[in-house]
């Protein structure tokens, strides 16, 4: 073997790897996708309604929710999260549902929903007979609900952006001590794979580094407490505008009488904090009598336990069981988790 020939076998060796990632890399790649039908794609299905979904994700909860609510049948698929095993959401089959990696997506007759508030009003507008309405016929009444549906809304892309427009937008920073604990049960190579096809590094980048400092050294990582404060604060604002409107609508819901998607929407909100340890913190602090009695009202519908109970998940329910151990443990992230200044409630 001459030396030249050797040096091009060394050469191909180094660059291999190089090679398969950037073959990985084509495979795992997602893009943009509108919201609402595209009718131009047809995927194969089973049933009417098919709906990708994740147990844990806020917004395929939203679309459980509604699904429920109108007592229409569905196929559910289940799909992971790295929270709840592995990036299913990237993997090449999914990524022929939803080039844009993201749950939920409803399937109709073989042809996609994307985006799960796009979702909701597309099955309230196929909602069976004998189905109570979930949007006002009232145009005026049907954009107040539009609007705070968007004060719910968690977006898809950078939602550290949208602090203060959206309690969606809070909700990511306030799920982070969560997350961590859930990535407990999640092998590191799994959480690997996010850094190398996923289109957030950032991310799995934190994930990981869970999993090599642990939770208290990751909650001494600044820019990750600021986060979370800056998010605990705009949420905080949030519910009390809730709680106005509530007051001011004369209940129960949202919007008055009328049960509305704007309620489904902020349900998700509710639960997400009140797996975080955060809800009880923000009644004790602010009170937030009708923002209590609702959520209550709404925990006791039978969508609730349909769409909520009955689609738990059990890596979440024992990261929820170990975050309140780590909040005995490490009085850092309990103060993180309760100190911060009440604001006065204005009506």
């Amino acid at each position: 073997m001459t030396a030249e020939f050797a040096g091009l076998i060394l050469l191909a060796l180094a660059l291999l790897p190089a090679a398969a990632w950037a073959a990985g890399k084509r495979r795992h790649r997602t893009r943009p996708m509108t919201g609402g039908l595209h009718p131009e794609i047809s995927l194969p299905h089973e049933e009417e309604f098919e709906l990708y979904n994740n147990a844990f994700s806020h917004c395929s909860r939203k679309t459980r929710l509604v699904f429920a609510e109108l007592g229409l049948s569905y196929r559910s698929r289940p799909i992971d999260l790295i929270e709840t095993g592995s990036y299913e959401t990237i993997s090449e089959a999914f990524l022929k549902v939803n080039p844009a990696g993201l749950v939920p997506v409803l399937v109709h007759k073989g042809h996609p929903v994307y985006e799960s508030d796009d979702i909701m009003a597309y099955a309230a507008r196929h909602a069976g007979e004998g189905a109570a309405p979930l949007e006002p016929a009232d145009p005026d009444e049907h954009a107040r609900m539009t609007d705070w549906i968007r004060k719910a809304t968690l977006p898809s892309a950078s939602p550290e952006r949208a602090l203060q427009e959206s309690a969606g937008g809070a909700v990511p920073g306030l799920t982070i001590p969560l997350f961590f604990t859930a990535l407990r049960y999640i092998p590191a190579h799994r959480i690997l794979a996010g850094l190398l096809y996923h289109p957030d590094r950032r991310r799995p980048f934190y994930f990981f580094l869970f999993k090599c400092l642990g939770p208290r050294r990751m909650m001494s990582i600044a820019p990750l407490r600021t986060l979370i404060s800056s998010s605990r604060n705009a949420m905080e604002d949030h519910l009390l505008s809730l709680e106005g409107q509530l007051k001011a609508s004369g209940g129960p819901w949202i919007l008055g009488s009328q049960f509305t998607l704007a309620d489904i929407s902020w349900s998700a909100v509710f639960l997400r904090l009140e797996e975080g340890g955060w809800l009880e913190g923000f009644y004790n602090r602010q009170g937030l009598p009708e923002c209590r009695a609702w959520y209550g009202r709404i925990r006791g519908r039978a969508s609730w336990r349909e769409a909520i109970e009955m689609c738990r998940h059990p890596i979440i329910d024992q990261a929820r069981a170990d975050l309140a151990g780590l909040r005995a443990s490490y009085p850092d992230l309990q103060a993180m988790l309760e100190t911060f200044q009440a604001k006065p409630f204005a009506p």
